[in-house]
């Protein structure tokens, strides 16, 4: 059954961006929006330029505070560190989410009633998940608690190449619908597919039970497996231990026996194809109101190059442990050895398939006057059966056709104080644009920020209206 959770550890698209003027690739999160301009190119690797990182439970207070003796920041970690107000921010479950993207090529052209679109683009997108108890019991040993669940630790990353073609029809400009089809290639991945562990402590004894799958495609590198089809753990001690090896510019000089060289195929993402589907519409019920809806990402990458699919299971006890951060380390030496031989890690190489995280975006836009249109959108990441949620509202002006500017407000699970601001300008051809949704939050509250994201972007643009008129297009972009 899936689990609706409003939460803000979504990955932020710039939701601001949905309603901007004049950026072209607003396209990307709804295909059926035609730009203004007849035709445009994207500037190689600006066209836009992604980046974005949020955590739905940290806030920069509670990993960095001013010690006024020092004259510093210093972190949790830091002798004079407040451990516990870290600790105290986190929830049951706490997830960090990261992504980042450059697209290559982006082209656009009108053509009668349709408009195309190819875009090239480079994507990178993380997904970890860790429990409270994990950092208890990092921080803490078994002084605090006796019973730790680390289920659902996890990691979900991806790198891929994609080549998108969309299509959109403006029906007399009242509906307008589109489509884009993607062709993924996948560099390299790590999929978590079951994470269950749990600890107990005592004084007598530990113990651990622990069931856990994880895939993962890593090209360049060649793990040591022992005849018996285990990880061999000692083999990659003995290359990456720091006192048993010279060091060169600060990387151990044997962690290279562990990589391989690859051939084009890896490089390009050949080996491990993929294809995704987005679709939506613009829709105006009656004068100055629009309503839309878009589907992104409903696709798959099939991973068959550089294999890995660890398995471990494991029901141990160890016996007469306890363990905190200032005991002596041969305990914890004795106990990393004993949980070492009874958690062998097998590894086989099958292949294996992941699945995007899909979004869906609704919204609602009113146009008060030619110049001036206020706007709602409600945005929602599936990820693993679990939807995570996002509301931003946004006022936007264009106040003539070579400018247009929107401020946002946007909530994101227990986070409200999220203000975001665009700004597209045009001179000539150029076209330039910078949109964010979590910058003017960190300038005026910077012990809350726990979230940024931005994009930007250069295009040439040809046969726009340079009045800026909105007639004849649809009002959400």
């Amino acid at each position: 059954m899936a689990i609706l959770a409003w939460t803000g550890a979504s990955a932020q698209f710039s939701n601001t961006y949905y309603y901007m003027y004049m950026v072209p690739q607003a396209n990307q999160l709804n295909p059926a929006f035609q730009p203004e301009c007849r035709s445009y190119i994207g500037f190689p690797v600006l066209s836009p330029l992604r980046f974005e990182v949020v955590s739905n439970s940290l806030h920069y207070k509670d990993i960095f505070t001013w010690n006024s003796s020092e004259g510093k920041y210093i972190t949790f970690m830091h002798p004079e560190g407040d451990k516990q107000k870290f600790l105290d921010a986190l929830k049951p479950m706490n997830v960090i989410r990261a992504g980042a993207s450059s697209t290559l090529i982006s082209l656009g052209w009108k053509q009668e009633m349709f408009f195309f679109t190819f875009d090239f683009s480079e994507r990178i997108d993380q997904h970890l998940s860790f429990s409270r108890d994990l950092a208890e019991f990092l921080i803490n040993g078994n002084l605090v608690q006796s019973k730790f669940n680390f289920s659902d630790l996890a990691n979900n990353a991806s790198y891929y190449h994609e080549l998108a073609f969309g299509v959109s029809y403006n029906f007399e400009d009242e509906f307008q619908l589109g489509a884009r089809a993607k062709l993924l290639l996948g560099t390299g991945n790590v999929t978590t597919r079951q994470s269950d562990i749990n600890l107990k402590t005592s004084i007598d004894e530990w113990n651990l039970k622990s069931d856990i799958l994880v895939d993962a495609s890593l090209p360049y590198v060649d793990l040591p497996i022992d005849e018996d089809g285990y990880l061999d753990i000692d083999s990659i001690r003995s290359l990456t231990e720091l006192d048993q090896m010279d060091l060169l510019l600060g990387i151990p000089t044997g962690l290279p026996d562990l990589i391989t060289p690859s051939g084009l195929s890896t490089v390009f993402g050949i080996r491990n194809p993929g294809f995704a589907l987005d679709f939506g519409f613009n829709y105006r019920p009656v004068e100055k109101v629009i309503v839309s809806a878009s589907v992104l990402n409903l696709g798959f990458i099939r991973w068959r190059n550089s294999l890995y699919n660890f398995t471990q299971e494991t029901d141990y006890t160890f016996e007469g442990v306890e363990y905190t951060l200032d005991d002596d380390w041969d305990a914890g030496e004795a106990l990393l050895d004993s949980l070492e031989n009874a958690t062998k890690i097998r590894v086989t190489k099958n292949a294996y398939t992941s699945f995007l995280s899909a979004r869906v975006y609704l919204g609602a836009a009113y146009e008060l006057t030619e110049k001036v249109r206020f706007g709602g959108v409600f945005r929602t990441r599936i990820h693993n059966y679990k939807f995570y949620n996002q509301f931003t509202i946004s006022a936007n002006y264009q106040p003539f056709g070579m400018l247009s500017g929107s401020l946002s407000y946007s909530v994101y699970g227990s986070n409200y104080k999220n203000l975001g601001l665009g700004l597209s300008v045009r001179g000539g051809p150029l076209n330039f644009y910078f949109i964010t949704d979590q910058a003017p939050s960190a300038y005026f509250w910077p012990q809350e920020f726990s979230s940024l994201n931005f994009r930007l972007g250069f295009n040439l643009v040809f046969g726009c209206d340079a009045s800026g008129s909105k007639k004849d297009r649809p009002l959400i972009d």
